[in-house]
Parts: C-alpha cells; sequence; structure tokens
C-alpha cells in the first residue's frame, strides 16, 4: 500500500508556460465540477490540502503536490462546468491539451465519476476527448456513502463498467472519502503504480 510520509504543495500552474518540464512520477485525478475530487485527494494525502470548495468549478489551475519527496499527485481542474465562459473553457482547453501532450509523464490518470450518476454527458464528452493522448487511466467512483446499501454500490459499479467498455477495460474504484470506504485498495493501486 502507498503511505504518504510528506507532502507539500510544489507548484500552481495557470498557463501552459508555467507547467514544469521534468519527468518525475505523477497520477493526476480530473473529474466533472463538484465529484468530490479535493475531498478524495485530500483523504489520500492526509492532509487538508487540496482546497474543497461549495462553489463547482472553483479549481482552474493544474496543482502539484510532491509527495514523499519523489512524486506528483497533480490536482486537475474539473469539467463540464456550464457556468464558465468560452474564453474559460478554451484557456481550461489550452492548459489541459499542453499538460497531456507535453507535462510530466503520466503513471495513471485518475477520472473521478459520481457513484449516484455514473456517467452523464460531460464525461462522455471527457473521455472522448482524453482518448487521443493515450494516457492510462483508471475509474474512481466518489461519494459512494450515498448509496443506500452496498448492493447500490455494485450496481453502481456494474453500470459503470457496462457504460466505459467501449472506452477501454479499466480498472474501477469506489470510494467514500467521508467514510473512507474504499481507499486501501486505491492506494494499494497507487502503490503499485508508482512503483
Amino acid at each position: 500500500m502507498y503511505i504518504v510520509k510528506k507532502v507539500e504543495l510544489y507548484k500552481t500552474a495557470y498557463l501552459p508556460s508555467q507547467l514544469p518540464n521534468d519527468h518525475r512520477k505523477g497520477i493526476a485525478f480530473v473529474g466533472r465540477s463538484n465529484v468530490g475530487k479535493s475531498s478524495l485527494m485530500n483523504v489520500l494525502i492526509n492532509t487538508k490540502i487540496a482546497k474543497v470548495s461549495s462553489t463547482p468549478g472553483k479549481t482552474r489551475s493544474i496543482n502539484y503536490f510532491m509527495v514523499n519527496d519523489k512524486d506528483y499527485f497533480i490536482d486537475l481542474p474539473g469539467y463540464g462546468y456550464a457556468r464558465r465562459s468560452a474564453s474559460e473553457l478554451n484557456k481550461w482547453e489550452q492548459l489541459m491539451t499542453t499538460f497531456f501532450s507535453n507535462g510530466s509523464p503520466l503513471s495513471m490518470l485518475f477520472v473521478l465519476i459520481d457513484a449516484r450518476h455514473s456517467l452523464i454527458k460531460a464525461d462522455y464528452v471527457f473521455l472522448d476527448w482524453i482518448l487521443q493522448f493515450q494516457v492510462p487511466i483508471a475509474i474512481v467512483l466518489t461519494k459512494t456513502d450515498k448509496l443506500s446499501s452496498q448492493q447500490k454500490v455494485a450496481e453502481s459499479v456494474r453500470e459503470t463498467h457496462e457504460k466505459i467498455q467501449p472506452y477501454g477495460d479499466f480498472e474501477i474504484f469506489p470510494v467514500s472519502s467521508t467514510k473512507r470506504n474504499g481507499l486501501k485498495a486505491l492506494l494499494g493501486f497507487i502503490g503499485a503504480v508508482l512503483r
């Protein structure tokens, strides 16, 4: 299992020119707005370092956290937030395109999906877009504590697996940041991909 001993905010990039240019191993987290990305990152790194906001679409930058003095945990801005202007969406696409084209080599991209809703239109649009970059992907189903039973969680995993199948055979991790369910399996997987 991956054990976090030390973490610090290493770099924040608002523009493509601000992205670090190195070959350090890293994992990145992305999801539609309000999917619980910051909450998940905070419990994984055991520190309240990623800012949790009640306003969807608040993260506009790519935030690099240095973990254990060697690995990047990367917080990517959320997608699918309808209230952004056309110029903001264009900046998002430019930043993300540069990140995936020229940024640090990713060991894994974790795409976060709300377990209560499975995939919605914004998720499909993102998956169609991201596949061109050929990055390794795993799926994290968040907010499983909001489902009424373990049977409902299993149904959500099954439904997500069926919907995601045309895009690839990805690992799926159901988790709850609040109750810390599923974190051990996810951290074990993170340890394996960063090893």
